[in-house]
């Protein structure tokens, strides 16, 4: 797992070193709220980067809270597909894999031994592979009517953790923010 995280940091990073086309220069980072189930509050950071023509690829960082249950702190990438209009809207489809880590949120953990002794266990985490698919039908990308440098994005999110009791657990997420377009170099 390790060198997963290492790997996922060094696309993270070395992205921002391949401009988005060769006559236009620009580091599009974006900010959302990432809320669990929706209504489990959370953030999402990243990074995005064309690579050919509509698809993209992206590199994120986030945590959420599900209350009395768990947290989850989580590191992602994947490939996506936007098709936007002229006038603006766009709409993207995506799938992805990251890593997952979630902690009991509230209470402690107990083990009993071989003798039955019950003691406080110390709270780990748990760590799991992630795979994602998005679905985004509501994105507006103000770029095309004004000269705001902005995206506006709502995403449906399915996310799987795995393992959890040797199985797959599914998650939802509704995610809301924006892409911030920074110019990076003279066109």
């Amino acid at each position: 797992m390790k060198k997963f995280i290492v790997l996922a940091f060094a696309v993270l990073i070395g992205s921002a070193a391949f401009p988005q086309s060769e006559d236009q220069k620009l580091m599009p980072v974006n900010l959302s709220y990432f809320g669990e189930t929706l209504v489990h509050p959370g953030f999402e950071a990243g990074y995005e980067n064309n690579f050919y023509k509509r698809f993209n690829y992206t590199a994120s960082v986030g945590y959420y809270v599900h209350q009395r249950h768990h947290a989850g702190l989580f590191l992602n990438g994947g490939v996506n597909w936007r098709y936007t209009f002229p006038f603006g809207y766009s709409m993207e489809f995506g799938a992805g894999l990251g890593y997952l880590h979630t902690w009991q949120h509230g209470g402690k953990t107990y083990t009993v031994d071989s003798n039955g002794n019950v003691n406080t266990k110390p709270a780990a985490g748990h760590p799991s592979l992630m795979p994602t698919i998005k679905l985004g039908l509501l994105g507006w990308d103000l770029r095309k009517q004004t000269n705001i440098p902005v995206r506006i994005n709502v995403d449906a999110i399915a996310f799987g953790q795995f393992p959890y009791n040797r199985y797959i657990m599914p998650h939802f997420a509704l995610k809301a923010g924006a892409t911030y377009y920074l110019q990076t170099g003279s066109n």
